[in-house]
């Protein structure tokens, strides 16, 4: 999997941190825009990546900095003969389709399903979590002998019947192996116990930390935005493998305050322009 840092700022920009936006690429060829910062398409281009290639973005709230460039990027690839489909909370997915826009509430396509988790940010806010299913990887030593068809509906997940006996998946996989795997996008949000425990666990973690260690945390979570100690938390309580921090706060020059907080086993804190690759 692929991921473009577009834009990693909050707020209020900086000549080098841009309005929140990052590009997904998955090994279905699935191609997803999750926010939309102003000058996204801009961001995009730059990196060779048409906006007509997308197809869906995920919009976490309605404030400005995460979907001011939203309507040019719709405008281009409709120019260019492509209607894309926007993921949004409830009220701004009512708002865009009064404007002509196609909206969505979530996604179940070629193997992979988008869903709004709640967060706890100021408003109405949707961190998206993306689940591709994988299939089962077999015990082989459980099915010697099975013909080539069967095992083919057992990795996907399918039932089959095997000298008259009806084989389940699950009675021939190895227990080792996840079916799912699982990225979490929070967009702005405080400490947020309720979604980890609606998600259970992810792969990767995508967290905002507007603030490294130098704020106090109980006006961070005023605002409705995290510390750094916050997403490592986040991450500790969903088990996940790889923590990406983005949405820094304009107020830093560098990221050496985020760096030094970030205590996690492995964790990635991206700048504009950066590429993530993420093998499962």
């Amino acid at each position: 999997m692929k991921l473009l840092f577009l834009g990693t700022g909050g707020a209020v920009p900086r000549i080098d941190r841009r309005m929140p936006a990052v590009y997904l690429e998955d090994w279905e060829g699935h191609r997803i825009l999750l926010d939309a910062g102003e000058g996204a398409q801009y961001s995009l281009l730059e990196n060779g990546i048409s906006p007509a290639s997308l197809d869906f973005v995920a919009v976490t709230h309605e404030h400005e900095d995460h979907i001011l460039g939203l309507p040019g990027l719709l405008s281009t690839a409709k120019m260019m003969g492509k209607e894309i489909t926007v993921l949004a909370p409830r009220r701004l997915s009512s708002y865009l389709s009064k404007s002509g826009v196609r909206v969505a509430s979530e996604i179940a396509d070629r193997r992979l399903k988008i869903s709004c988790i709640e967060m706890c940010h100021t408003t109405e806010t949707c961190g998206w979590l993306l689940e591709w299913d994988v299939g089962f990887k077999l015990d082989l030593s459980k099915v010697t002998g099975f013909p080539k068809q069967a095992l083919t509906k057992l990795i996907k997940g399918e039932p089959v019947e095997v000298n008259g006996r009806l084989i389940l998946p699950e009675e021939v996989a190895d227990p080792g192996h996840r079916r799912f795997r699982r990225l979490l996008y929070t967009g702005d949000t405080a400490p947020c116990p309720r979604a980890w425990s609606s998600v259970g666990w992810v792969d990767v973690l995508i967290h905002e930390a507007t603030f490294a260690d130098d704020v106090e945390p109980a006006r961070a979570h005023e605002e409705g935005h995290s510390t750094v100690n916050d997403a490592v938390e986040a991450a500790r309580a969903l088990n996940a493998s790889i923590l990406i921090l983005t949405h820094i706060s304009a107020r830093y020059d560098d990221l050496e305050k985020h760096r030094r907080a970030a205590s996690y086993n492995f964790v990635v804190i991206p700048e504009d322009g950066d590429w993530v690759f993420v093998r499962f």
